[in-house]
């Protein structure tokens, strides 16, 4: 009798403890509640660039990841997909891996073998003991957990790229950034349902990328910041819009103290997603 009661605390805590750990992002409905335009969103997006990594942290790895996702659990992680010379997907941004890493040369004309024998190097430029994480690493890490903005750089294969994610039932947890229309149509016809994310110089760009045959349905618009009539004009159409504060002279380069009202200006303009290098720091200024 004893064992027996044993065995079903047991059996209990095994349910409890999977339904606990039930994916967040199992269905293409799960995603849409995130990522679909809403004209009341309590607070935008937060899109963390390369993962968001602080001075002393490392752009596109696993560990700056983590670190983000435990103060910004709702952030959108957004990571570079390259590939190496013997087809290995792996994350760094350059294809040129002198400035993240403690190698020299070029990614694609280097085996995987041979990327295991450099380290990345953090902001400030200082080795580290991390290495050039997998794809397939980071969707194990990621998958049904977190929202992750895959930029698969244009010289990598997008249909391998998708086979990942599927392999590790990660479509619900990812938009493709698309390089060209023609992109994100191919990648459509294989997968209906997939969002992609594309550039978007004017506002009625959504029109042409419709006589091209690309449905706006799962689509988000990739964009600087832009005026009121700009957003209003996508959303009609219900597509999000991000906006970029990264980069040199932009916000993220300033005190944030200095400009905390022009990242709330964006959003009140009409912004839905923040693309930015300091994802902590935006976001707690949104909070209530």
């Amino acid at each position: 009798m004893k064992k027996y009661l044993v065995w079903s605390l047991f059996l209990l805590n095994s349910v409890n403890l999977l339904a606990q750990q039930r994916s967040k992002f199992s269905t293409a409905r799960d995603l849409e509640k995130v990522l679909a335009y809403r004209p009341n969103r309590p607070q935008p997006l937060i899109l963390a660039h390369r993962g968001g990594p602080e001075a002393t942290e490392t752009e596109n790895s696993l560990e700056t990841f983590r670190h983000t996702y435990q103060q910004v659990p709702d952030a959108i992680i957004e990571m570079d997909v390259r590939m190496t010379r013997d087809s290995v997907l792996v994350l760094l941004h350059d294809d040129g891996i002198d400035r993240a890493t403690t190698g020299k040369g070029s990614l694609k004309a280097m085996s995987w073998a041979e990327l295991q024998t450099v380290f990345l190097r953090d902001l400030r430029g200082q080795p580290t003991r991390q290495r050039i994480p997998l794809f397939d690493e980071v969707l194990q890490w990621g998958a049904g957990k977190v929202v992750m903005a895959i930029d698969a750089k244009p010289d990598v294969d997008l249909q391998k790229v998708m086979k990942a994610i599927t392999d590790r039932k990660a479509q619900h947890s990812v938009f493709i950034i698309c390089y060209s229309t023609a992109d994100a149509i191919r990648l459509r016809k294989q997968y209906p349902d997939v969002w992609v994310a594309v550039g978007f110089n004017q506002a009625d760009h959504g029109e042409t990328l419709r006589k091209a045959g690309l449905s706006l349905h799962h689509l988000i618009a990739l964009a600087s910041r832009q005026e009121s009539g700009f957003y209003e004009r996508l959303h009609r159409d219900g597509i999000p819009c991000t906006a970029g504060t990264y980069g040199t002279g932009n916000l993220d380069d300033k005190p944030i103290a200095e400009v905390a009202d022009e990242y709330r200006k964006i959003v009140k303009t009409g912004a839905d997603i923040l693309t930015t290098d300091r994802p902590v720091e935006v976001n707690t200024l949104f909070k209530k």
